[in-house]
Parts: C-alpha cells; sequence; structure tokens
C-alpha cells in the first residue's frame, strides 16, 4: 500500500498544475514562433528555392525542442537519457542549402530559449531576426546582375587532354571555378569533369557555352543551379 501510494504521490507530483501550465506555456509560444519563422522563411525564399517540407520543418522544430526542455527542467538524468536515446538515432538527408540549415538551427535556437520559460527574450529574438531576414531578402533581391553560382558539367573525349583545356575560357566568362570531380563515364570513353563556377556580372552565357563546345568536341555541357556533389 505504501508503495502504490508513493507511486500515486510522485504521479501527481510530476503532474501538477505549475508544470502542466509551463509546458503548455511553452508549446503555444513555441507554435507561434515557428509560424513566424516559417513565414519569415517563405517571404524572403525565392520561389523555386522555396520548400514546403523545410517549412513543415521549421514549424515544429521549435515546438519539439521547446518541449523537450521543459519535461527535462533541471533534472540531470532526464537530460543524459534524452541524449542517450538521440544518440542511436541516426539522420541521413540530403544535403540543403546554407539558407535552410541557418533557418532550422533559428528554429532551434528560439526553441531553445522558449523552453527554459524566457518567452519575452524568445519572442524579442525571433522578431528582430526576422526582422533582420526580411531586410536582408529586400535589399538582396533588388541587385540585377549579381554573380551566380553554377555547376558546370562537361563531358570531354578521351582523345583530348582535360588538364588546363578550360581554364582560359572559364577564367574570361567568371570571377572564379574549382573543378570538383572528375569521373570517367559511356565505358571509359568519356571524361566527365565537375566544376563549380561563379559567373561575372552579366555574362554572356550562351557565347560562353559555344566556346565550351568547341574546346570538348561538341560533347555534353550541362550547366545547372549550384548543388553540392555528393560522395
Amino acid at each position: 500500500m505504501n508503495t502504490l501510494k508513493q507511486f500515486f504521490e510522485g504521479v501527481l507530483d510530476v503532474n501538477s498544475g505549475y508544470n502542466i501550465i509551463n509546458t503548455v506555456a511553452a508549446v503555444i509560444v513555441a507554435v507561434i514562433l515557428g509560424v513566424i519563422i516559417y513565414l519569415t522563411y517563405k517571404l524572403t525564399c525565392r520561389a523555386f528555392m522555396f520548400d514546403e517540407e523545410t517549412g513543415l520543418v521549421l514549424i515544429v522544430v521549435p515546438v519539439v525542442v521547446a518541449l523537450l526542455l521543459s519535461v527535462i527542467g533541471t533534472s540531470i538524468a532526464r537530460a543524459f537519457s534524452l541524449a542517450g536515446a538521440l544518440a542511436i538515432v541516426r539522420y541521413r538527408s540530403v544535403m540543403m542549402s546554407p539558407r535552410s540549415v541557418a533557418y532550422i538551427f533559428f528554429g532551434m535556437g528560439a526553441g531553445f530559449v522558449t523552453g527554459v520559460g524566457l518567452y519575452i527574450p524568445a519572442i524579442i529574438f525571433v522578431l528582430l531576426t526576422c526582422a533582420v531576414m526580411v531586410v536582408h531578402g529586400v535589399i538582396t533581391s533588388g541587385k540585377k546582375g549579381s554573380a551566380a553560382r553554377r555547376t558546370l558539367v562537361i563531358d570531354i573525349p578521351e582523345s583530348i587532354n582535360y588538364d588546363g583545356l578550360l581554364d582560359e575560357t572559364l577564367g574570361k566568362y567568371t570571377d572564379g571555378y574549382n573543378l570538383d570531380s572528375v569521373g570517367i563515364v559511356s565505358g571509359g570513353t568519356v571524361t566527365e569533369l565537375v566544376y563549380q563556377v561563379r559567373l561575372k556580372k552579366d555574362a554572356d552565357t550562351r557565347a560562353m557555352l559555344d566556346d565550351l563546345r568547341v574546346l570538348n568536341g561538341n560533347f555534353k555541357i550541362l550547366l545547372s543551379q549550384f548543388r553540392t556533389v555528393t560522395q
């Protein structure tokens, strides 16, 4: 009987009115801040770069972090238990843009501050950071002809030595370039080069592709949005 009584007393102590109100308040504030961060992300992203899944993550992350911190409180045992549980989880995802990663860390920061009960500092932090994001987006969106990062994939037949072949042309049309990878395709008859390039302002892309086409014997050339090379 004493054990059962202690059990119920412990349950009532953990689920006290203060703890419940504190947790619910943290979740509500985190949801509001997550929605603000999501709207800022949607407002500052270009239409073709906006990702609904990332937007959902930006709403969920502050809520989850705030809830976990509210549950952990000052208990060291709970903190170590949570760390152990997260340590066995493996996360695998496609590399996102630096902007998306920054927003996710932004959401985590908002969740941390909210989870420890600092609601007003959390609101101020989110509003100020979102204001900076919006101002930056307005300033950068008004710039025309700015240098653009692109990924250039070009095939070179095995009869042509690719070492230094494209340096002069790329130096003419870009502010900088880097050879990221070299691969052998088509049974060893073609060498595929992947460059990361930063085009000059108002660069004539068509003229650059025509010059490259002459150098690679009219084999495949692909100029696309900047992307990381997966290993």
